[in-house]
């Protein structure tokens, strides 16, 4: 059965292709503060607990990977290595042992760049070892190893780089996103308080501008606070049986008029039913808001079809859209934090830069995956990620 909320009858739903989902890092990112013998972890990405087994809230503990995870052998030489890097201006790298939590031990290689401003230094650090697909090469020679790890360094080293870029033009733009709704609010407020309206017709317009202006700020304030939580492993999730319809309806009434305010066509296709699945249904909405938003902020011409099937233990969600599309060269990017298509203050479209990253962290904290496709610039987008199946056992 197939239920269908949208006036396009015309329109066909998303093709049933099985999804490319994206290789795990074999490895992770970190940024620290290092002062005297204090290394103060502050942020975590990547496959930390791919490598390590443990949660990524335990790499924000302070000392717990030097003293748990890293062998007892290499501790010390390790905190001298990233003390020595406080006056590096280059990226240094440093190779010793780690032991997971099921007790397997691996040879790691990690990457630490300095970042001097005012109070302690910071580090962003990267730590690389052989995934699994590698190591089952036939080139399983020594040199064909260090071959291999000498070009995750060198990948690494461009993404340090480019991290620590993108921080830079993401606070520069979140600076501009926290200032242009509230200056918006101030300034009507303030023709408001002063009477400088004529009739309650343009009083009515002064207040909404002031409301929708303080939602989009209450939008970019709690995309921060969430990705704060993701990152220091305090983002909970209530798992629960969620009815998918009701999710596709909401999703639907919710973004109507949005889609009509831009002429564009929106439809929400349920392709059986009844579907449940098992989520956290806030963050599951909070997730089709995401991706929704975009496809209608994206696109000029066309329309979004939003639909859900089965497939296997997954229910497989898809928002295609027939917006201005993404730059091959771009698309294995935007699951990163902090990155856009344009990440300058001045680009067309507004927002923070993390909608797309949240959204990928809260489907693989709901045990699913996330992909983007787009053929390229001009020719649309389709993003799709699956969320567990309700069953039985899970009662």
């Amino acid at each position: 059965m197939t239920t269908t909320y949208g006036h396009n009858k015309e329109s066909r739903p998303v093709d049933k292709r099985n999804a490319r989902f994206l290789d795990k890092v074999s490895g992770f990112l970190y940024t620290a503060e290092i002062s005297g013998t204090d290394f103060t972890p502050k942020s975590c990405i990547g496959g930390f607990t791919k490598l390590t087994g443990y949660p990524v809230s335990s790499f924000m503990k302070d000392n717990f990977y030097g003293d748990v995870i890293v062998d007892p052998q290499d501790a010390k030489p390790l905190h001298k290595f990233r003390n020595s890097s406080k006056a590096s201006t280059v990226p240094r790298n440093f190779t010793y042992h780690i032991i997971s939590r099921s007790g397997r031990k691996l040879s790691v290689t990690e990457q630490v760049l300095s970042i001097k401003k005012s109070g302690p230094i910071k580090l962003i650090g990267g730590v690389v070892t052989l995934s699994e697909k590698q190591s089952q090469s036939p080139l399983n020679g020594m040199l064909e190893k260090e071959k291999l790890r000498f070009q995750e360094m060198e990948k690494l080293n461009k993404h340090l780089l480019e991290v620590n870029q993108l921080k830079d033009e993401f606070l520069a733009n979140t600076s501009h996103e926290l200032r242009t709704p509230l200056n918006s609010i101030i300034g009507f407020l303030t023709l408001i308080t002063e009477g400088y309206y004529e009739g309650d017709e343009e009083l009515r317009l002064f207040t909404r501008n002031a409301l929708d202006s303080s939602y989009h700020l209450l939008d970019v304030i709690n995309d921060l606070l969430d990705i704060s939580k993701i990152e220091s492993g305090r983002m909970q999730l209530q798992i629960e049986k969620v009815y998918v319809d009701e999710i596709m309806e909401e999703i639907y009434s919710l973004f109507k008029v949005q889609a009509d305010q831009k002429n564009l066509t929106l439809e929400c296709v349920t392709l059986e039913s009844p579907l449940f699945a098992a989520a956290d249904v806030r963050k599951l909405k909070q997730i089709l808001i995401n991706l929704v938003g975009n496809a209608i902020k994206f696109t000029d011409k066309g329309g979004i079809v939003v639909s859900v099937e089965a497939a296997g233990p997954y229910l497989r969600f898809s928002v295609k859209d027939t917006g201005i599309g993404i730059p091959r060269e771009k698309q294995d990017k935007l699951f990163q934090k902090f990155m856009q298509v344009d990440g300058t203050a001045t680009r067309k479209y507004g927002g923070s830069g993390l909608g797309l990253v949240i959204s990928k962290h809260l489907v693989e904290m709901m045990g699913g995956e996330i992909v983007m496709e787009s053929k390229g610039t001009g020719l649309g987008t389709t993003v799709s990620f699956t969320i567990p199946k309700w069953t039985k056992e899970d009662t």
